[in-house]
């Protein structure tokens, strides 16, 4: 009885997010079920926030915990100043790992700036290489640092922790996806912060998304919607297989989320940014989840 007073509760839960509009109300959050224990048995003390920048139909993603900073992806090439300015604003002068995700243009653009304003201990990429200004000014800014250039091999995953957060980084399955498919040698982070737990699948299309539903990872608090919000054969499979509670959407006003997905994750009850709409800061406590935009 108690189980189905639970689920039954829950439903309604569900049913009261959809009904009093998500969106509309972006400071509420809703609370995992699960421990908020690390691996130690110790209860999370401190917070880890990601900020979304709008960079237009790009990716730029700030992650920060006390004394640790992530960027995943880092807009266009015209970003890189204002993202580098953004990032001082909020305290970042070392970025402990940068991770490039693929070589498009809206995602490695504003790298090169980044890099050289920045002090940078790890870049994460791909196996592959781009003919893209974008990638070469990259590259260079990369051999020119003191950052360790981190090469994701073929099927390779690396984990590190970094005080209460847990990383784990997998690389693409296989070498060639075929002439212009370059979003599906995306690199995916998982990452575990307490009961909350984040996946950024970059711009995963059809194959790498089966490839990361196979890594049985679970459901997740928060997902990076991937693609920028354009609906594939495989994305109904990929929110089953992953759940999310909440997305950000890496949409622009000139080119907005396919009708089909704001469709899909209404229907689901994920609570959805769209970034045409302000930047989004989303702060964990291990057990509750807050997403705003402005």
């Amino acid at each position: 009885m108690k189980r189905l007073l639970s689920r039954l509760a829950a439903v309604c839960s569900s049913a009261l997010l959809l009904l009093t509009g998500c969106t509309e109300n972006p400071e509420q959050s809703v609370s995992p079920t699960v421990n908020t224990n690390t691996s130690d048995g110790s209860e999370i003390t401190t917070e880890f926030k990601i900020t979304s920048y709008d960079v237009g139909k790009g990716d730029a993603f700030l992650l920060q915990a006390p004394d640790y900073a992530v960027m995943i992806d880092t807009g266009y090439q015209n970003d890189g100043k204002s993202l580098t300015k953004k990032l001082m604003k909020n305290g970042v002068s070392t970025i402990n790992a940068l991770i490039i995700t693929h070589f498009d243009k809206d995602h490695v653009g504003g790298a090169a700036k980044i890099i050289g304003s920045l002090k940078v201990e790890q870049i994460y990429v791909p196996d592959y290489v781009s003919e893209l200004d974008e990638y070469k000014e990259f590259k260079e800014a990369a051999d020119k640092s003191s950052a360790k250039l981190n090469v994701m091999k073929a099927a390779e995953n690396t984990s590190w922790e970094a005080g209460e957060l847990k990383f784990r980084l997998y690389a693409p399955n296989d070498t060639f996806y075929g002439k212009n498919e370059e979003n599906d040698y995306s690199l995916a982070l998982y990452i575990q912060h307490g009961a909350n737990t984040f996946l950024f699948p970059g711009d995963a299309e059809n194959t790498r998304m089966e490839e990361i539903i196979k890594l049985g990872l679970g459901a997740v608090t928060f997902l990076k919607f991937p693609y920028h919000g354009n609906y594939l054969k495989k994305t109904e499979l990929f929110l089953d297989a992953y759940a999310p509670k909440y997305t950000i959407v890496t949409s622009s006003s000139k080119e907005p989320a396919d009708p089909s997905t704001v469709e899909t994750l209404q229907k689901r009850g994920v609570e959805a940014y769209y970034m045409q709409n302000g930047d989004v800061t989303v702060v964990s406590d291990g057990k509750t989840l807050t997403c705003t935009q402005k």
